[in-house]
C-alpha cells in the first residue's frame, strides 16, 4: 500500500481523487505533488475544497460536466481544455476514471499540461502560412506507428492530400514518396533521429494527380519522454530548380563536347588530341616505350565538297572517321584536326615496320569508294608516319616529323603512306 501511495504522490502527472457531493458538486479528496507544482494551488488549499471554490465558475462548471459524464458512463473519459489556475491559463489533457464500487461516486483524475505543445502548434500554423512549402510534425511511436501531429495547409496544394486525411493516416503523405527514394529517406531520417542531428534531403514525391515533383525536406528530430521520435520541419517544392540544374548540366556537357570533340565527326578535336599526345609522350618517356603518330590528309576532298556541297562533304568526313576507327585498336586515338586532316596516335610498344603496315591499311581503307546518297565517291589519303623517340622526343618535334612525312607522301603521288626520314624529299 505504501508503494501505491508513493506512486500517487510522486507521479509526474497531476493526480486528483474527486468525490461527488449530494448537491451535484465535487470535492477534492487528495492531490499529489504534481498538482501543486503544475497548478500553483497548495495541498492545503486543494484537499477538502470544492471544485467551484478553486476554479472560476465557468471553468468549474465545464469540468463538473465532464466529471458527471465519466460517472454516468462508468468508463474512462478523455478531453482537452484550458483552465485558469494560479500558475496562469494552462491547457490540459485530462483523463477521468471511476474509482471504487458503482455506488461510490468517486473518480480519479489525471492531467498533463500541454500548453507548450498547443502554443507551439498555433505558432506552427502561423509560420506555415508564410512558408513556401508545408510545415509538419511527424512522429514515430515506440510501437513503430507513424503519425503526423501537425500538417500545414499547403500539403493539400502541393500533393492533393487534405490535412485531415494526413493527420488520420501518415501514409497518405509518406506513401507519395517515389519508391526509389522512400527507403533512403526513411533510413536517413532514422539516422538523424538516432544522433539528434538536423536532417536535410532532396527526393521525389507524387501529387495525387500522378504528376511528379522534386522536394527538399529540412527537419530537426527530438526524442520525447515516452520514447516517441518527433521530427519538426518543412518540405519545399524544388521542381523548377531541379529542371534548371538539369538544363545547366546538359549545357555544360554540350560545351565540354564542343571543347573536346569535333562537331562534324565526333572525333577528338585538335586541342584534345595534342593534349593527349603530350601526356602520352610523357608516359612513354617514363616507361621507355615507343609510340607512333600518323598525319592523314585526304586527297581530292575539296573538289567533292565543292561539287556536292558542305552537307555531303560533312557526311563524307563522318564516314572517313568511322572507317579509321574500324581499322584501329580501341586504345588508339583518332582526331580530326582541320578541314580534311586527321591524326592517329598508335599506342606502343610499336616499331616503324608495324606503324607503316597500319598506315598502309588505312590508305587501303580510304581507297574503297564511299557511298553517299546512292552515289559512290572516291577518295585517297596521304599518310605521314613518325615514331617517338626516333623522330621526335617532344610533341612539337614529333608533329613536325609526321607532317613532313605526309607532305612527302603527297609529293610522291598521293594515296600512299611514308615513314619520316630526315633525308627524304619529293621524287
Amino acid at each position: 500500500m505504501d508503494l501505491l501511495h508513493d506512486a500517487f504522490a510522486h507521479s509526474p502527472d497531476v493526480l486528483m481523487v474527486v468525490q461527488a457531493e449530494a448537491d451535484g458538486g465535487f470535492r477534492f479528496l487528495r492531490v499529489n505533488s504534481g498538482f501543486v507544482e503544475a497548478t500553483g494551488f497548495s495541498r492545503a488549499q486543494a484537499e477538502g475544497a470544492r471544485l467551484d471554490e478553486l476554479l472560476p465558475s465557468t471553468d468549474a462548471e465545464r469540468l463538473a460536466l465532464e466529471y458527471r459524464r465519466c460517472l454516468a458512463q462508468g468508463a474512462t473519459v478523455e478531453f482537452e481544455q484550458p483552465y485558469e489556475v494560479p500558475s496562469g491559463q494552462r491547457t490540459w489533457h485530462v483523463r477521468l476514471r471511476p474509482m471504487g464500487p458503482p455506488g461510490i461516486q468517486r473518480l480519479i483524475a489525471s492531467a498533463r499540461d500541454i500548453t507548450w505543445s498547443r502554443n507551439f502548434a498555433q505558432q506552427l500554423t502561423t509560420v506555415a502560412a508564410f512558408m513556401p512549402g508545408f510545415v509538419f510534425q511527424l512522429c514515430l511511436a515506440p510501437d513503430g506507428h507513424w503519425y503526423y501531429s501537425f500538417v500545414g495547409e499547403r500539403a493539400e496544394t502541393m500533393f492533393g492530400v487534405p490535412v485531415s486525411e494526413a493527420l488520420a493516416d501518415a501514409n497518405a503523405l509518406m506513401g507519395l514518396i517515389h519508391p526509389e527514394d522512400s527507403e533512403r529517406v526513411i533510413r536517413e531520417s532514422l539516422h538523424a533521429a538516432e544522433h539528434l542531428t538536423p536532417w536535410h534531403s532532396e527526393f521525389r514525391m507524387f501529387h495525387r494527380d500522378g504528376s511528379l515533383q522534386w522536394v527538399e525536406a529540412h527537419d530537426q528530430p527530438q526524442k520525447l519522454g515516452d520514447g516517441t521520435i518527433l521530427w519538426t520541419g518543412y518540405v519545399n517544392d524544388i521542381t523548377e530548380r531541379k529542371a534548371l540544374e538539369a538544363s545547366l548540366l546538359a549545357s555544360e556537357a554540350k560545351y565540354r563536347q564542343l571543347a573536346q570533340f569535333d562537331p562534324v565527326t565526333g572525333l577528338a578535336n585538335r586541342t584534345e588530341f595534342f593534349s593527349h599526345l603530350n601526356l602520352a609522350i610523357q608516359l612513354a618517356e617514363r616507361q621507355a616505350q615507343t609510340l607512333a603518330l600518323l598525319f592523314i590528309d585526304l586527297d581530292r576532298f575539296k573538289p567533292i565538297n565543292d561539287a556536292y556541297g558542305h552537307a555531303t562533304g560533312d557526311a563524307l568526313l563522318r564516314q572517313v572517321g568511322e572507317r579509321l576507327l574500324a581499322e584501329l585498336r580501341g586504345t588508339d586515338l583518332v582526331a580530326r584536326i582541320g578541314g580534311d586532316e586527321f591524326t592517329v596516335l598508335l599506342q606502343g610498344p610499336i616499331d616503324s615496320a608495324t606503324a607503316q603496315q597500319v598506315a598502309e591499311k588505312l590508305c587501303d581503307a580510304m581507297a574503297t569508294p564511299f557511298l553517299l546518297n546512292s552515289h559512290p565517291l572516291s577518295l585517297s589519303a596521304s599518310i605521314g608516319v613518325a615514331l617517338y623517340p626516333d623522330h621526335g622526343q617532344d610533341t612539337e618535334a614529333l608533329t613536325h616529323a609526321a607532317d613532313e612525312a605526309m607532305y612527302h607522301a603527297k609529293a610522291a603521288g598521293r594515296g600512299i603512306a611514308l615513314c619520316y626520314s630526315p633525308h627524304a624529299g619529293p621524287d
